[in-house]
């Protein structure tokens, strides 16, 4: 008999979900979306052959172990709130089970039913489509890294990846199961036909609470902004410990008085504007919005923390990629750079070099740098770190018309024309947007005794010669320079390569580190830059995981929550049907109560996201280049990604909307 019952339940659950397909194609394709790229990052995280390639301390196993929580938590969520959708929405079909005689357990177990079906081929397209996807991710991955790897050993379903996903997704189905059951004994028959109508009252607007929303956001924004001060803002002078906290609770506090009582007051400023309210949109809009505001407020703050946590991290992550990419340009501004150290060494690697690059033009510079001790009462901070004094006080001073040549061969204008024997330019290590090294006057000991003062007439961030080999570089007149130079000071000689591929070739680099195996100080740009790349590519691969499954998360709350909503009103647009509104006016009814879920979240969303990428900037970010336009086009790429998987959803939802309430 138990036996016959639990088929008879599985027929219903079979028949629900054949029949409602529509309704529950979009949760499918989410499921299933969601378990690929999860089971995609368990089996990158468990295929040991290229973690060994990409991990050489263990930074890529701990953050992977740390992604697959986050990433597991936020399916949780997901499912959870999917689970919950539907409950509400299906209540009064599960209160017709209940008068025609159906138990609370036949109840739970009916949709214990659906879920496993529902799990089980989200499960199989997610393995499937995980593992495909697993397989490219690798490939892109050996391909980016130049690894040696035997793709044939990779397998391409993960056999323990797919023993983990089933009993994540058995846990997860438990749970479920938990939740429902508690659920429906909470709910008495009445409560069952009550709960898919069940709506909150309105929310009465409150101008003070409104006004403190407002002052709290721009307050924490404020705060935000200031520690673009440096060492004058409160971030320093306080501590940056209580200052973030302190953002971070004025900037969710302003965001809750904001959705609880701004939004309701220009509702309702707009209802009481007969004029604007009196259109045949906002008039259904409008309030509707303000009937529900209560029971979306939640929804709409959770998804504002979700977009600008999506945002914030994916667009940080990307910053930390490609800003230290493009510092390659200041850090080594030739092509190849070494310190000579062998006079013979260096000059038999040269002409190895040449006779592999018969075919290209380049160009090689040595360039004699002068090792002068200085004494000033405004020495620059180049020569100390957390206040300690690290070297001797001093510079290695190149002449300007070296400078030029040498700017010349990199590409570069320099803005320099002459210098007089008293006036010096200071090559800066870090922007000085306050300018405060302009007149400082250095004594340069020129031996024997002597000194010669020169004044700074003007700072650059032009260095022409690499970190690796001078950081204080100070340039002289040639006049100078030649005097200087023949009481026979410490000099350093470095050669510099540019021209042709040189810049992006591995060959022009392997051929002068063979040659020079023990040269500390031989560096190329290609070198630093596909390094960057191999310490990078793994952190930023493990964080678009997790962006991936935020993605997912915000697109398909605001999917729902939609649905629901037209779902809801359908009989409302029924009638206006009836008074004289035709489809094209009921779409775009529709149209405008979608455009105030997504706008909302997006905006705030973004606009949080800003403030805290300029945070994470201006106090973790060594800012070397000065070049604003080099902060705004990783965080324009990482919003104009989410922005577009976005619109995505958007047009998706407006389209199962407008079937909802067509029907």
């Amino acid at each position: 008999m138990i036996w016959g019952e639990h088929m008879n339940l599985a027929t219903i659950a079979l028949k629900n979900l054949k029949r409602n397909f529509s309704f529950y194609s979009l949760y499918l394709a989410s499921i299933s979306f969601v378990l690929m790229v999860y089971f995609c990052f368990i089996s990158f995280s468990m295929n040991e052959i290229i973690i060994e390639k990409i991990s050489s301390d263990g930074r890529v196993e701990m953050m992977c172990d740390v992604v697959a929580i986050f990433i597991m938590a936020f399916v949780i969520f997901y499912m959870f709130y999917s689970n919950n959708f539907f409950m509400h929405h299906r209540m009064k079909e599960l209160s017709i089970y209940a008068l025609l005689g159906y138990r609370k357990v036949d109840i739970l177990c009916l949709l214990t039913i659906e879920n496993i079906f529902i799990c089980l081929v989200g499960t199989l397209v997610g393995i499937l489509a995980g593992s495909s996807l697993h397989t490219s991710v690798t490939i892109g991955v050996v391909a980016l890294l130049d690894l040696t790897i035997d793709m044939e050993a990779v397998p391409f379903i993960n056999s323990q990846a797919v023993g983990l996903t089933f009993l994540f997704i058995l846990a997860v189905l438990l749970t479920l199961t938990l939740s429902n059951s508690v659920l429906l004994l909470k709910s008495t028959l009445l409560d069952l036909v009550r709960l898919e109508k069940k709506v909150e009252k309105p929310i009465r607007p409150n101008i003070v609470l409104s006004i403190i929303g407002i002052i709290f956001l721009f307050s924490g924004y404020a705060l935000a902004l200031d520690i673009v001060r440096g060492s004058q803002s409160f971030w320093t002078t306080i501590g940056f410990s209580p200052i973030a906290l302190l953002t971070l609770i004025l900037v969710v506090l302003g965001t809750i008085l904001f959705i609880y009582s701004f939004v309701p007051f220009v509702c309702q400023c707009v209802k009481n504007r007969h004029k604007i309210l009196y259109q045949e949109n906002t008039i259904i809009v409008v309030p509707k919005f303000m009937h529900r505001i209560r029971s979306n407020a939640t929804s709409l703050i959770l998804l504002i923390l979700l977009v600008a946590g999506t945002l914030s991290v994916f667009g940080a992550t990307t910053l930390s990629v490609w800003y230290p990419y493009r510092t390659v340009e200041r850090i080594i501004p030739s092509a190849i750079e070494y310190r000579v150290e062998n006079k013979q060494q260096s000059k038999q690697a040269l002409e190895e070099l040449a006779e592999e690059l018969t075919s290209q033009e380049y160009q090689v510079q040595e360039t004699n740098l002068l090792k002068i001790t200085a004494t000033s009462d405004n020495l620059p901070d180049e020569y100390s770190i957390s206040g300690k004094e690290v070297r001797t006080p001093g510079f290695e001073c190149m002449s300007l018309t070296d400078y030029n040549t040498l700017l010349s061969s990199q590409g570069k204008e320099s803005s320099i024309s002459e210098l007089s024997d008293s006036e010096c330019v200071l090559v800066k290590y870090r922007p000085d947007p306050q300018n405060s090294d302009l007149g400082a006057v250095y004594h340069l000991d020129l031996g024997n005794g002597a000194t010669k003062d020169v004044t700074v007439i003007q700072t650059t961030l032009d260095n022409p010669i690499g970190f690796a080999n001078s950081i204080a570089t100070l340039l002289i007149s040639d006049h100078l320079y030649q005097s200087i130079a023949s009481e026979h000071p410490d000099q350093i000689a470095v050669v510099s390569i540019n021209g042709g591929t040189t810049r992006y070739d591995e060959a022009a680099y392997m051929i002068l580190k063979d040659a020079m195996p023990d040269n500390i100080y031989l560096v190329s740009a290609w070198q630093r830059q596909t390094e960057i790349i191999q310490l990078n590519s793994s952190t930023y691969l493990l964080i678009t995981f997790a962006t991936i499954i935020l993605l997912i998360a915000t697109g398909s709350i605001l999917y729902f929550q939609n649905l629901s909503a037209v779902t809801y009103d359908r009989n409302d647009y029924e009638i206006l049907q009836r008074i004289g509104y035709n489809r094209n006016m009921i779409k775009r009814c529709v149209h405008r109560q979608i455009q105030i879920y997504f706008v909302i979240p997006y905006a705030i969303g973004i606009l949080h996201s800003i403030f805290a990428i300029i945070c994470y900037k201006s106090a973790l970010m060594d800012d070397v280049l000065g070049q604003a336009n080099e902060f705004i086009f990783p965080v324009a790429l990482s919003i104009g990604i989410f922005t577009i998987v976005y619109v995505i959803y958007y047009q998706v939802t407006k389209y199962s909307c407008y079937k909802a309430a067509m029907n």
